[in-house]
Formats: C-alpha cells, sequence, structure tokens
C-alpha cells in the first residue's frame, strides 16, 4: 500500500475509533508501508488531532472499567503493554470515580461468590484469586472478601 493511501486509510480509522501510536504502527507494518514513512504519518496523525495518547488512554479506561469490569492494576498494565507513557496512564486512572469502582469491585466479587461453594476458607482465596485476575487491589477486595 502506498504511503498516501496508508496515511488516508489510518484516518478514516482514527476518526472512528481511539487507537494508539502501537496500533497504528502494527496497521502500518501489516499494510507493508515502509519503516522509513511510520514515524511521519504518526506525526500527521497527531498535527491533525487523529492520534492522542491521553483521549486513548481515558477511552480505554472508561471501556474497560464499564464493559470488562477490570481492575487498575490490569488496565494499567495493558496500557503501559501498548507504550502509553506512565503519566499519561495515570492521568486517565485519577478520572475513576473512586466510589463508583469500589462499588463496581463490590458487585463483581458478590457475582462471583454466587457460584463457589466449600469452606469458607476456599470460597475467600477463590475470590481473591478471581479478583486479582481482574487487576483489583486486595485493599479494595479486602472489603468485600469477608473475614478469613
Amino acid at each position: 500500500m502506498l504511503t498516501r493511501q496508508a496515511l488516508d486509510k489510518i484516518r478514516q480509522i482514527c476518526s472512528r475509533q481511539e487507537k494508539c501510536p502501537a496500533d497504528v504502527l502494527t496497521l502500518l507494518k501489516r499494510w507493508g508501508v515502509p519503516q522509513e514513512h511510520h514515524q511521519e504519518i504518526l506525526e500527521d496523525l497527531r498535527s491533525g488531532k487523529f492520534l492522542d495518547e491521553y483521549r486513548y488512554a481515558a477511552a480505554f479506561v472508561a471501556d474497560k472499567i464499564k464493559f470488562d469490569h477490570w481492575g487498575l492494576i490490569k488496565i494499567r498494565y495493558m496500557l503501559q503493554q501498548k507504550g502509553i507513557a506512565r503519566h499519561v496512564a495515570e492521568d486517565a486512572l485519577r478520572e475513576i470515580n473512586p466510589d463508583d469502582y469500589r462499588a463496581m469491585v463490590g458487585r463483581e466479587l458478590a457475582k462471583k461468590r454466587k457460584t463457589l461453594k466449600g469452606p469458607a476458607r476456599e470460597v475467600w482465596a477463590k475470590l481473591a484469586r478471581y479478583g486479582s485476575s481482574r487487576g483489583y487491589e486486595m485493599e479494595v477486595m479486602q472489603g468485600f472478601l469477608g473475614d478469613e
């Protein structure tokens, strides 16, 4: 694909859906755009406001909390994997309402608890593992795990 065609196509994609630089580079590589044009295309997208790391991070955080019910640890890790700068990720994570987040963690743990059987200690351990796999912080989960 020619560089101009790739730029036009990626602009269309970015106008419909937030993308991060890593997503754009993946597409450019898949389309066979020569590597020497990658930075030029990224700069063009940034200057045209088609690409914005903070906007991407904020949308990613909101989606993962609302739809996937991920915890802060998992979201932070995934943003890091996408190459989002730590300060940008932390700014986006600060936008989360702490009360809403705690309520979401409580709902998810209560829903999971209904599916678990066995002695209280085993249920506690399973819930803790489940919450950890979702990226919930232990200090947030402890209020919902009960005493063990």
